[in-house]
């Protein structure tokens, strides 16, 4: 006859842990007896007892158990998308409960109200709680080094959107008719378009990011006006640093004839600045056209200059600058800035 294999004792402990989470699917925390595990798994309970000190222990590492993979699995699925905001939409989808009956929600809020009683419980819980926002905060940073989200503190954005979810889940398992899953999902997309400056549609099955050249995502739009805005303070403080600072080091200038290279700009721009006494340059107007899978993309900024020039006195200048830009790590530089002067006076 063939001999059974017996169980190593990491196989044991699972096989215990996952009956008990079946039986507390059933019964609930409180009502889970160390008796009920052994009975579903025809042992005595002493065998239970072998493996854990005590039924809090039993309890606290179920949790911990069934919690742990069901993180596991959210973040291959999260992984796996394409761009932040896709993955910012799974994160909802995987969050929000599928309804009253979900499985997965039922532990959790019977979880959460016996940690009150359960210390064992209690540290898990708090250590699952922290695992579950620190997801949605690494899928926040992504968005913000990738462009695609504008987020000054994405562990309290994702602290706040995961308290969200939680309270709404409480009340959407307990009470039937409270809300759809659909206006469940749609008050945690219009949380979650906040916290990262996009509009709650941008979120809808992860579609914000366009594969070709089109108008910037609201993140990147507000980052290439920031670079803007920072272009001309330069001017206007004449400050080489910050001037050097919007540009890629491989970038142009193109005044008339092109001035190639970060350190060739700057050293232009220390120049140039040495023939006026005051410059001040303001940008009423800018479009953008941006590939944001590429990070790269192209502007038409309208320009309007009042100066005193130490040669020539008062002027003014209006005109166009047509540019070039790149993404690097979370920001934007300029890759090429080439002006069109319209008037001149």
């Amino acid at each position: 006859m063939r001999e059974v294999k017996k169980p190593t004792v990491a196989e044991r402990r699972a096989e215990i842990l996952e009956t008990t989470c079946e039986v507390v699917i059933e019964r609930g925390f409180a009502a889970t007896r160390i008796a009920d595990v052994a009975k579903r798994l025809e042992v005595s309970s002493s065998l239970i007892h072998y493996h854990f000190d005590s039924k809090e222990q039993l309890l606290a590492e179920a949790f911990a158990h069934y919690a742990r993979k069901d993180v596991a699995e959210m973040e291959a699925e999260i992984g796996a998308a394409p761009n932040a905001v896709a993955q910012l939409d799974r994160v909802i989808h995987n969050y929000v409960p599928e309804g009253s009956g979900d499985v997965e929600w039922m532990l959790w809020i019977d979880g959460w109200g016996e940690a009150l009683r359960n210390p064992m419980m209690r540290k898990i819980s708090q250590e699952l709680d922290a695992q579950s926002a620190g997801l949605a905060e690494r899928v926040i940073r992504y968005g913000v080094d990738t462009g695609e989200f504008v987020c000054v503190d994405p562990a309290a954005a994702a602290l706040r959107l995961t308290a969200v979810v939680d309270g709404l889940a409480v009340q959407f398992a307990a009470h039937d008719g409270t809300l759809t899953r659909d206006q469940f999902i749609e008050h945690v997309r219009t949380l979650a378009a906040w916290e990262v400056g996009l509009e709650p549609e941008a979120l809808r099955d992860g579609n914000a990011i366009v594969a070709v050249a089109g108008p910037p995502s609201p993140a990147t739009d507000n980052a290439l006006r920031q670079l803007i805005a920072r272009y001309c303070d330069a001017v206007v403080r004449n400050d080489a640093d910050a001037f050097a600072a919007c540009w890629a080091p491989d970038s142009s200038w193109v005044l008339g004839k092109p001035i190639v290279g970060g350190d060739a700009i700057t050293a232009a721009f220390r120049k140039l600045m040495t023939s006026y006494t005051w410059l001040v340059q303001t940008a009423p107007n800018a479009v953008f056209e941006i590939d944001e899978a590429a990070g790269i993309g192209t502007g038409r900024v309208l320009i309007h200059e009042a100066y005193l020039s130490k040669k020539d006195g008062r002027g003014n200048l209006v005109g166009v600058y047509h540019d070039r830009y790149q993404r690097v790590g979370a920001g934007w530089v300029f890759a090429e800035r080439r002006i069109e002067v319209i008037t001149r006076g």
